[in-house]
């Protein structure tokens, strides 16, 4: 009988693969594929890129390993519109021009880094400098440029995951753009810029960083950007699996109506893949189950029945 892996670096107790629920996170479950590839990325150091398709979990995942490591969670959603400076760091040239002309005549600027905005990976790198954007403290408190921890502060508050997702939502070269921050543990400050005399912010020795970045596949990433990512691919679950996981989200729910509902899942796919449509995800199951808890819904085949309602605005979505 082969022995469960017992991860080296992801604290998560190999019995059951489950993080439990609490006031300040949702439950999910790992399995032991996952724990290998987390250890691994963990233990080289090395970015973990999750793929998979919508609503598998790929989001979720970074936030549960910040919570079974009691880190803290950075995250930014990619779009068309991100460049490596709204990750590293830029000036805000608009608020600048807007201070120096409306400043009283004869009275000094500023100084320019009260107009220095950190990025993820700044905040990751060296969260202390990037707080008062890289000035002395008592400056920074002096023109009141201080800023709050722009993530979620775990008990061990220096260490972070660092979720960028959906990245093949970014422009194509932003892949590329990353390799520095990703490979190196640094990135160069914008020009006329120092934190401590460097010229560049890297990551700081006492911190350990997860940087965790998910795809859905729309668009084929680089391969120099693979070559240095640990790749996860996470799949549709299964029936047995999407009642494991509901289980954790409703213990007291309906089993047969949970299980009715799971059963479901594959003819849901099947479905939305012939009208080119995504098909449900994790999310939309326990949307589905919620609603029926809340609401009393009992799982029906008639078309006019409460519960096709349900399935066709939750599940399907194929009708407007």
């Amino acid at each position: 009988m082969n022995k469960l892996y017992q991860p080296k670096h992801l604290k998560i107790p190999s019995a059951d693969w489950i993080l439990e629920a609490s006031e300040n996170n949702q439950p999910y479950v790992f399995n032991e594929t996952i724990a290998i590839v987390v250890d691994v990325a963990l233990a080289t150091h090395r970015p973990l890129l999750v793929s998979g398709n919508p609503g598998c979990g790929k989001s979720r995942l970074a936030d549960a390993i910040a919570a079974v490591q009691g880190w803290s969670l950075l995250s930014m959603t990619m779009t068309s519109r991100t460049r490596l400076e709204s990750l590293t760091a830029e000036v805000d040239q608009l608020r600048r021009l807007h201070d120096a002309q409306a400043r009283p005549e004869n009275s000094a600027l500023k100084p320019d880094a009260c107009y220095l905005k950190p990025g993820l990976f700044w905040w990751a790198f060296q969260p202390e400098t990037a707080r008062f954007r890289g000035m002395d403290p008592s400056e920074a408190e002096t023109y009141q440029a201080h800023l709050p921890y722009r993530g979620i502060q775990g008990k061990e508050k220096s260490h972070a995951v660092l979720l960028i997702d959906e990245i093949d939502k970014a422009e194509p070269d932003l892949p590329n753009d990353l390799l520095e921050p990703l490979d190196q543990k640094q990135f160069d400050l914008p020009d006329g810029f120092q934190v401590h005399d460097k010229t560049y912010i890297k990551l700081s020795e006492n911190i350990q960083l997860l940087t965790v970045i998910t795809t859905n596949g729309e668009r084929e990433l680089p391969q120099a950007f693979l070559r240095r990512c640990v790749l996860l691919r996470l799949p549709d679950p299964e029936p047995d699996k999407l009642v494991e996981i509901a289980l954790k989200h409703f213990p007291k729910g309906n089993q047969a109506r949970i299980k009715a509902i799971a059963d479901k899942f594959p003819d849901f796919r099947v479905e939305a893949k012939s009208q080119s449509r995504r098909p449900p995800g994790i999310s939309e199951f326990l949307d589905a189950i919620n609603a029926c808890e809340q609401c009393g819904i009992e799982i029906s085949e008639k078309d006019d029945s409460v519960w096709k309602k349900i399935e066709n605005a939750v599940l399907i979505k194929g009708k407007t």
